[in-house]
């Protein structure tokens, strides 16, 4: 199943709208601590916001699931070395343009240090899966990478197959942490039980589960499912579940302001909707497609428009409220013309910045790539796998 699905784009940009309206509406005053918070710097609140903007995040479990899915898919029937090359190709030219941006951002705003900056400077450019970034909003990136490594380690084995047992391995290990974080947390007070919840995003123990139910549900586009595996699927949507309530919990009492209850029916709901959505275009995308070219076109720009804006909305644009409130612009029009400027740049970026960027990075490796044709030893990275 390699066809373009073209709705996913939309539920790209609805979860990146999402996220916007969450960061720029409701975490940069409601969680002075975070990066988005320290960049707004008090300048100005949006309590009236709360009810439609404070569940926004749930954008990001949106996209860990069509993770799963997109890169079960383009996986499918590749040699390690081309899957490899077509993350390389997407993830970093985006982040390298994008950065600028920020970093531009702090400068401007001042407060940070040189060898501050230049220390999440380089963990950004380089995508490090360890923080501090330049914008917070990189940590989802560090979990993304794991689990693209996960799947290059299948393809290395040869037996792509193998990718039913990895969604069944991920969910297991979602679901067994966050049962014992939930409901037995004391066992995680030890200075070895501290790291290992300090890091069970990059581990997969958090967000897994998500990541196990894209790839079930790629699985049950291309082939009927055994009852086991609908298990599977139910297990990881039932993790899933839990980890959103967790985290709509642990928001409320560690990260926002006392009286500020984060909602949990709200993003469980507003997620399983989006998530059943998918399910259903995935078994139908022709049908939901849009028919002219020019639709097509215009569908497939903003699922490109999703991956910069969401590197650049969160600092830049807390960064734009900060500076056109302490003008003397209202509040709300201020977040209003930063929203909007995040979709004219995340627009101008996917469109003509990240393809030429992309065009370069694609030849150096390519030439690269031509020296390891010849390496012995080395075959395995070209062998393409069976879907």
């Amino acid at each position: 199943m390699r066809t373009h699905i073209y709705p996913l784009d939309a539920v790209r940009f609805f979860s990146a709208l999402c996220v916007m309206v969450f960061h720029l509406a409701f975490y940069d005053w409601a969680s002075p601590s975070s990066t988005v918070g320290q960049m707004l710097a008090h300048a100005t609140s949006y309590p009236e916001a709360t009810p439609f903007a404070s569940f926004g995040w749930i954008g990001v479990e949106i996209f860990f699931v069509i993770s799963g899915f997109v890169i079960a898919n383009s996986a499918s029937g590749a040699s390690p070395i081309a899957f490899a090359k077509s993350r390389v190709l997407r993830l970093y030219p985006a982040v390298w343009i994008c950065l600028l941006f920020t970093l531009s951002a702090w400068l401007l705003a001042g407060g940070q240090t040189t060898r501050h900056l230049a220390n999440e400077f380089a963990r950004t450019f380089t995508l490090w899966i360890s923080g501090p970034w330049l914008d917070g909003v990189y940590w989802s990136l560090a979990v993304e990478i794991v689990f693209y490594a996960i799947v290059f380690v299948v393809l290395v084995s040869s037996r792509f197959e193998q990718i039913r047992n990895a969604a069944r391995i991920l969910s297991l290990m979602s679901a067994t942490y966050l049962l014992l974080h939930t409901f037995v947390p004391h066992i995680f007070t030890s200075p070895e039980g501290q790291w290992i919840v300090a890091h069970a995003d990059v581990l997969q123990l958090r967000y897994g589960c998500f990541f196990a139910l894209g790839i079930w549900m790629w699985l049950s586009t291309i082939r009927a499912l055994k009852t086991i595996d609908w298990l599977g699927m139910l297990m990881a949507t039932a993790t899933c579940m839990l980890e959103i309530a967790l985290r709509a919990q642990e928001m409320t009492k560690f990260e926002v302001p006392s009286g500020i209850v984060i909602p949990i029916v709200t993003p469980v709901v507003l997620w399983v909707a989006v998530v059943l959505f998918i399910f259903i275009i995935a078994h139908a995308p022709e049908s939901f497609a849009p028919t002219s070219k020019p639709s097509r076109d215009a569908m497939k720009h903003l699922g490109q428009m999703t991956y910069p804006l969401y590197l650049t909305h969160s600092v830049v644009g807390a960064f734009l409220i900060r500076t056109l409130v302490n003008h003397g612009v209202n509040p709300w029009p201020a977040l209003a013309m930063a929203m909007l400027s995040a979709l004219m740049l995340s627009h101008l970026v996917a469109g003509y910045a990240e393809p030429a960027v992309r065009r370069r990075l694609r030849s150096l490796w390519e030439r690269a790539e031509a020296g390891l044709v010849q390496a012995r030893g080395l075959e395995f990275l070209f062998k393409r796998q069976a879907g």
